[in-house]
């Protein structure tokens, strides 16, 4: 594997599930990116479908502005990198009490678990190898604007109401 990137400025991921058209490739490129193997269980994009609808929906973390995870671990070890909006746990101060995964309003498939371990989506440090692979643009890395900002949270409020209702599987 390559040396990870450093973010350098402030970015955003914007997920559009009317895109996606549920290959996988980005599923496969995490656990490549990751873990070094092609596995859908070693990676940290979980991918949910809503058959009666054709959709499918990509589930990775939305690095919200103000994390109910963080504010949900009682140890510190969710962190909000202030310069670049990335939140990340620390492996050492983590216990593995999940409370991180049930504050997040995009549900637990957000907050991946490795050794008993809280692990999210670090977007690669800067180059998310999902947003690379993806050939429909469904996973769209790109820098800040408060436009682009405001779409990201308008398709993440919708995601989040179709991963709350029944029909997803």
């Amino acid at each position: 594997m390559s040396e990870i990137p450093v973010i350098k400025q402030k970015m955003l991921m914007l997920i559009d599930f009317d895109t996606c058209s549920g290959c996988q490739s980005c599923v496969l490129a995490c656990s490549m990116a990751k873990a070094g193997v092609f596995s859908p269980s070693r990676s940290l994009i979980t991918l949910r479908k809503l058959e009666e609808r054709c959709l499918s929906i990509p589930i990775i973390c939305e690095h919200c502005a103000d994390p109910p995870c963080l504010h949900a671990c009682t140890t510190g070890a969710v962190t909000k990198d202030s310069e670049t909006g990335v939140v990340s746990v620390s492996e050492d101060l983590c216990t593995g009490c999940r409370l991180c995964s049930s504050a997040c309003p995009f549900g637990p498939d957000t907050i991946k678990f490795r050794d008993d371990k809280a692990v999210l989506c670090d977007l690669c440090g800067g180059d998310p190898q999902c947003s690379r692979i993806c050939q429909q643009k469904a996973l769209a890395y790109m820098p800040f604007t408060i436009a682009g900002w405001s779409k990201k949270w308008e398709l993440a409020e919708k995601r989040k109401g179709i991963l709350q209702s029944k029909e997803v599987i």
